[in-house]
This record gives structure tokens, C-alpha cells and sequence, in this order.
């Protein structure tokens, strides 16, 4: 008999860890190996208990996880990573790619569709919506940029710096968030006004609102 495959779920919220363990349960295909709830928790059973399959959330403690998508994915090149986030998924796919995820599903599609995406992985395929899907392969067909936030030319730690003012943090408290300095946010602000067409600081946080909001920028 084939050994189920070992899942890590790495999530700040109890009640979501709960309910994925629950659904991968019942399930012989799958065995929850671990739970982690921030990053360093992540990479240590990463380590620890060597998982076939990450169920990982993008926002750990409200803090994007790109960074650590990408650590990840370094530390164990054989785990397959899904994303599973309620991030908009055309800002943020195609950025969980290339940081080394192997799917997105987002949070709103249920827990029930979980299963079927982590054996799409287990297959040695990647997964993602029929949006994501139609996206890249526009991207790939005509030459243009996915109609995410790469189109403004945003680095993901500029789209890191724009989300969490979406959510109402000020300066001080994005650079404790990121322990980044006071002045490095700054300049970061600076940049997106540019490139956002921002005219002032009002401007910027409203579009950074609507971002949040929408998932549009």
C-alpha cells in the first residue's frame, strides 16, 4: 500500500488549521504532518518532518509571505507548495510562481476543492483557477503582462509596503511589521506615489485602501 502523503499547513488562524486537518483526515492519501503558525515554526517542521506538500497562507501575523514562499521552497526544492489565500489571486499567482509555489487556490473556493488541488501537485502538476489559467496563458500567447500589479512595475516588497497601508498601519508601524527602518519606508512610499501616480500622501493611501478592497490597483 502507497504511504499517504505528508502535508504541512502552515497558517496563523487555529480555526483554519482545524478545519484543514479535518477535511485532509479524511482522507488515506494525506497524513498532516505539522502545523505552523509563523515563519519560524514553518521552516522548523519544514526541516523536522519533511512534508510532500505545503498548505501555506500568504499572510502570516498580516504580513505577506512571498519572502518566506521563497525560503521555503530553497530549504526543501521537493516540497510542492500550495497557496491557499484569500489574496487576490491575479496580483499575487503569478508571484507565488515564481517564488516557487506549484499552486494557488484561493480561500473563498472552500476547503472541499483542497484535496483535489494538493493531488494535482502529488501529480506533478501545477493548479489554479480557470482565471489564473486564461491570464497566463494570454501572458504567454500575446506578450503582455498579466493583469496583476506587474503591470505598474511594483516589486513585491513595494506590494508588501502598499497592502499593509491598505489596512490602515502608518509609517512607524509598517517599519516595526517589516523591521525595516522608518527612512526605508519612506523611500518605498516615494516610489509607489511614483509609479502609482499618486500626487500625495492621501492620494497614496486611498489607492492603497482600494487595493485592499479590490484587489485591484
Amino acid at each position: 500500500m502507497t504511504e499517504p502523503a505528508r502535508v504541512l499547513i502552515v497558517d496563523d488562524h487555529s480555526i483554519v488549521r482545524f478545519g484543514l486537518r479535518q477535511v485532509l483526515e479524511q482522507e488515506a492519501r494525506f497524513s498532516v504532518c505539522g502545523e505552523a503558525a509563523t515563519p519560524i515554526e514553518a521552516k522548523r517542521l519544514a526541516e523536522a518532518c519533511r512534508p510532500d506538500l505545503v498548505l501555506f497562507d500568504l499572510t502570516l501575523g498580516g504580513r505577506d509571505g512571498l519572502e518566506l514562499l521563497r525560503e521555503l521552497h530553497d530549504l526543501r526544492p521537493t516540497m510542492r507548495i500550495l497557496v491557499y489565500s484569500a489574496q487576490a489571486e491575479l496580483v499575487y499567482a503569478p508571484r507565488a510562481f515564481q517564488a516557487g509555489a506549484f499552486g494557488y487556490l484561493m480561500k473563498d473556493a472552500g476547503v472541499d476543492e483542497v484535496p483535489e488541488a494538493l493531488a494535482t501537485l502529488l501529480r506533478g502538476d501545477r493548479y489554479a483557477s480557470d482565471a489564473v489559467q486564461r491570464a497566463m496563458f494570454q501572458n504567454v500567447t500575446s506578450g503582455r503582462p498579466l493583469p496583476s500589479a506587474t503591470r505598474d512595475g511594483l516589486s513585491d516588497r513595494e506590494l508588501q509596503v502598499l497592502r499593509l497601508m491598505g489596512t490602515g498601519l502608518g509609517t512607524a508601524e509598517i517599519s516595526a511589521a517589516l523591521s525595516l527602518s522608518v527612512k526605508t519606508i519612506g523611500t518605498y512610499r516615494e516610489r509607489l506615489k511614483l509609479k502609482l501616480g499618486a500626487d500625495n500622501a492621501l492620494q497614496l493611501e486611498r489607492r492603497a485602501a482600494d487595493f485592499v478592497r479590490s484587489g485591484k490597483i
